[in-house]
């Protein structure tokens, strides 16, 4: 057995760029200030539908100890009263409390489509009131008899061109305000007089739209004017119709649902107070555009000849355009798009570019991104240009940078069968790309069916994904970590596309099992909590009669495949969101359909391949149902998932209920609670007498899997008196593989804090920093700049599943403790520090924008001393445990002397004690930065 702690005595020096790292890490707020003002977890945002919105904001502060005493929030109709302090609609007046996260609107009923002003009055210890900017929210409409539109398509037969839309209205008085309430079955762009509305791309986000279709609201006042104004858009297919086409690529799932569809109400308030809404119906026009093939997985194709001048504009006549008519389709519920939409966020340009034959053009962005490309050309009117992309040159396994005699890899037809022809105009230069379907790729290809040089071809990649805001940061004095860290924000951003998708290019599936593999991540490294709440209503939507949660929420796009692990991310992600955001809501809102889910998995042992063992889940509705592990490792008869299902299965089951129980007792469910905890332990029973070797301490199999040794230690199932034991057999399996892992995308997420909290720190290093087969590491050496799927480098280059890993880096490495360990409070009230110090490991840094604010842990190693920096934000407080190995040292902070001789001396501001115990420093901090330095005698 490695050594539990590390004897922090001689150390090396540390680069300068992680010096200066240390030293900005944990920067000072500017003043004294509320800030991050949020209603529903976004700022001043737009068609707000719910009746009970909720309030947050955090606490900045130069200071230490700083406490929220009370609160009152002022919300009114009008700016002036805010400035008054005048709450018109809800004064909650004087409240006596500390909380800052999600405080329920409780004033007067709100009104649709209108806009709200609110602040928060924030009174400290000191009795000191501190009161936040001015912020606003909109409604969106919250009687549903106010919608006035009307689904409206084409009346032609839409297989796989783009349709426009378009209406002319006009504008006979002075506008105070005007908002657009925009959605399609399908996808779409809308314009207001030749200028496109808002960013949004791929918009809405995919839903099952025959149960939910999203809207969003836009302001458009700005775009208005007075007299003749046109209205326009154009459609995508999107998950609607979602067609197979003979050479282009589409996943076997897919199928048509009706034709696509266009739905607009823009309401129009005159400084008169009169009001105006134009909505879609049988008086707009329609006619095909330019864009004559998309499809969400094969591609978009364009013929430029094929565009209409001024189509949306009043500078065109429509007089010879079709009148749309009303389509019956979808029929799902108008709920309000209230998380970040999909945009353009960033655009690469290549690192290097080659010309190796007349018309072939092949570039090269460095970075493996989810988008589409853009091109810029120049070249024959009615000459075609092709643009496809791929992750790898050559059919080779791995990236690597391009050079001359490269070639565009088309093994896979996900790569090879995707693409744009785009039909050139003119002879003047000319700017494209793509509107409805994006792909994952890093190399792009550009060829002319005439292979002709073009006069002129620029390509970049645009990267295109859910805006979800950075949430959290990592670096450390590895160079590999960083990278894997990278990488993994690369996977996430790039499978973040209204939902979590398992890769970019061949599925793009909502997989459960993928997303709440990955889920604790995200929510490490990105603000998460309105996306998941969509994705969880996604979950309820699909949710079948008898109460199984399907494998892909929506399941419109995707595969079928999983098992009860994927299920299981309807009952997990909901509890992690109340965890880590305080949003008891997220379990109201879901409680009876988690409950029915439970219900399904107490069936399905009665009704599996082997009924006389109702608390087993074995295999059921054969095998790519009641999948367990996923993507080990070596192929085991041909697949890469586990030897006994029913052992991940079973452990779900178990898992699923245990949490169930804690659901239950938070809302006050206390006969559900006990029921739910007891069926919890005798599952578990069950588990150890059907699965659990006592003679080789190993569960489900003769030869040690990591992954089943790993949940049964993460569950709590061993047997007390075993595990060491089990413990044990992870480790001598890890050793023997030259310290590698052997788990799939369910045992590496557990790896790391099993090994950690068991006294591994060493091991769990070494496995991390691994570069032979099978490791991260691996993947780096061989290019990669995102996650593959397969450790052997197979099949798609960009799945986020695996990259659980940082959250060793956030939680041990820096020491950031989140809610689900148990030592740090829901929403990170009261916070965890604890830094795991590897021995050949200098420095660390990392932050968290939690809930509550903002927390930082960095620390370095130089000469003979340990630094360790440390952000608590105001209105918490933290336990800060620094392992320090031996007594025979000093602890300064801000180079004051504050333990010595095994004792404390006297304590700085905004520490409450300091104690040593179990080789660690324990200190008891209130919020504030501090500087800690530990100096060895």
């Amino acid at each position: 057995m490695r050594k539990k702690y590390l004897l922090l005595g001689r150390f090396t020096v540390v680069f300068l760029s992680l010096n200066m790292l240390f030293n900005v890490s944990c920067q000072l707020p500017v003043k004294n200030s509320v800030k991050d003002m949020l209603v529903e977890y976004l700022n001043d945002p737009l068609g707000v539908d719910t009746e009970k919105p909720r309030f947050s904001w955090k606490i900045a502060s130069q200071d230490r100890d700083v406490k929220q005493v009370a609160y009152q929030i002022i919300v009114s109709e009008h700016k002036k009263d805010i400035k008054k302090r005048k709450g018109t609609v809800w004064d909650s007046g004087k409240i006596t409390d500390d909380e800052s996260v999600n405080i329920d609107y409780m004033g007067i009923p709100l009104e649709s489509n209108k806009t709200y002003y609110w602040t928060v009055g924030v009174t400290l210890g000191n009795d000191k009131v501190m009161w936040g900017e001015q912020s606003s929210f909109h409604t969106g409409v919250l009687n549903n008899a106010l919608w006035k539109a009307r689904w409206i398509t084409s009346p032609d037969e839409i297989t796989d061109a783009s349709p426009l839309f378009r209406k002319s209205f006009p504008v006979k008085k002075k506008i105070k305000n005007a908002v657009a309430y925009v959605t399609a079955a399908g996808f779409y762009e809308l314009y207001l007089n030749g200028s496109k509305v808002g960013d949004h791309v791929l918009d809405p986000g995919i839903t099952d739209y025959r149960k939910t279709v999203l809207y969003s609201t836009y302001d458009v006042a700005s775009l208005l004017k007075k007299g003749e104004n046109v209205v326009g858009a154009m459609v995508g297919n999107g998950a609607w119709n979602l067609r197979k086409t003979t050479g282009r690529w589409s996943w076997h799932g897919s199928a048509p649902l009706g034709k696509p569809a266009l739905w607009v109400q823009l309401m129009i308030t005159y400084t008169d107070g009169s009001e105006e809404t134009i909505v879609t119906d049988n008086t707009w026009k329609t006619k095909s555009g330019p864009i004559t093939f998309n499809n969400l997985y094969g591609g978009e194709d364009y013929d430029a000849r094929k565009e209409i001048p001024n189509w949306n504009t009043t500078r065109m006549n429509d007089s010879a355009w079709e009148f749309a008519v009303l389509s019956e389709e979808p029929k799902g519920v108008l709920k309000s798009q209230m998380m970040p939409a999909i945009k353009v966020t960033e655009t690469l340009k290549p690192i290097k570019q080659i010309n190796p034959e007349p018309g072939v053009y092949l570039f090269d962005l460095g970075q493996n991104i989810a988008g589409w490309w853009k091109i810029e050309v120049k070249g024959s009117p009615g000459q075609t240009v092709r643009v496809r992309g791929a992750e790898t040159l050559n059919d080779s396994l791995f990236s690597e940078p391009l050079k001359e005699g490269d070639k565009l890899s088309t093994a896979q037809r996900y790569h090879s069968e995707v693409w744009t022809d785009y039909i050139i105009k003119s002879d003047k230069l000319e700017i494209y790309e793509p509107r409805f379907f994006y792909t994952g790729f890093r190399y792009v290809e550009v060829t002319t069916t005439n292979n002709q040089n073009l006069n002129h071809v620029k390509v970049e990649g645009r990267v295109v994904r859910t805006d979800l805001t950075r949430n959290g940061t990592f670096s450390s004095s590895d160079s590999l970590l960083n990278q894997i860290h990278e990488a993994g924000l690369w996977s996430q951003m790039g499978n973040t596309h209204g939902y979590p998708t398992d890769c970019p290019h061949r599925e793009k599936g909502a997989y459960n099992g993928d997303g709440q593999i990955i889920a604790e991540t995200s929510i490490h490294d990105f603000q998460m909590a309105p996306f998941y709440t969509k994705w969880l209503n996604d979950m309820r939507d699909s949710q079948e009669e008898n109460g199984r949660i399907p494998n892909t929420s929506p399941t419109l796009v995707g595969g079928m495949g999983g098992g009860v692990a994927w299920g299981s991310a309807y009952v997990l992600i909901p509890w992690w969101m109340y965890n880590y955001y305080q949003d008891k809501r997220i379990l109201e809102d879901h409680y009876p359909a988690i409950k029915k889910y439970l219900t399904y998995l107490k069936e399905l042992g009665n009704k599996d391949e082997d009924p006389s063992e109702p608390y087993i889940i074995d295999n059921f509705m054969g095998y790519w149902y009641s999948l367990g592990e996923w993507c080990a490792p070596g192929k085991l008869n041909g697949k890469s998932d586990c030897p006994n299902h029913a052992v991940v299965n079973t452990f779900y089951y178990y898992y699923n209920n245990l949490i169930f129980s804690k659901i239950a007792e938070e809302l006050g469910h206390t006969q559900d609670s006990e029921y739910a905890k007891a069926l919890s332990d005798t599952i578990k029973q069950k588990f150890n007498e059907k699965f659990f070797d006592p003679g080789t301490g190993l569960y489900g199999t003769e030869e040690t899997y990591q992954t089943y040794q790993l949940l049964a230690l993460v569950g709590d199932m061993v047997p007390e008196e075993y595990k060491e034991s089990v413990l044990q057999t992870i480790i001598d399996d890890v050793e023997k593989r030259g310290d590698h892992l052997n788990t799939g995308i369910i045992g590496t997420k557990y790896l790391w804090p099993v090994l950690v909290e068991n006294g591994q720190n060493e091991l769990a290093y070494s496995i991390a920093s691994q570069t032979t087969y099978p490791s991260f590491g691996y993947w780096i050496k061989n290019g990669a700049t995102t996650l593959l799927e397969q450790w052997e480098g197979d099949n798609s280059h960009n799945h986020q599943m695996f990259g659980t890993i940082t959250e060793y880096f956030y939680k041990f490495l820096a020491g950031i403790q989140s809610p689900m360990e148990g030592r740090t409070s829901t929403g990170y009230k009261q916070i965890y520090i604890e830094p795991h110090v590897p021995q050949s490991l200098n420095a660390v840094s990392a932050s968290i924008e939690t809930v509550n604010g903002y927390v930082a842990s960095s620390w370095k190693k130089e000469n003979n001393a340990f630094f360790h920096t440390v952000s608590i934000p105001a209105n918490t407080s933290a336990i800060i445990a620094i392992p320090v190995g031996i007594k025979d040292m000093d602890l300064y902070e801000d180079n004051k002397k504050i333990w010595s001789k095994n004792e404390s001396l006297s304590l700085a501001d905004g520490i409450k004690n300091v104690a040593y115990k179990g080789d660690k420093l324990i200190i008891d901090a209130a919020s504030g930065v501090y500087n800690f330095k530990i100096e060895y005698k």
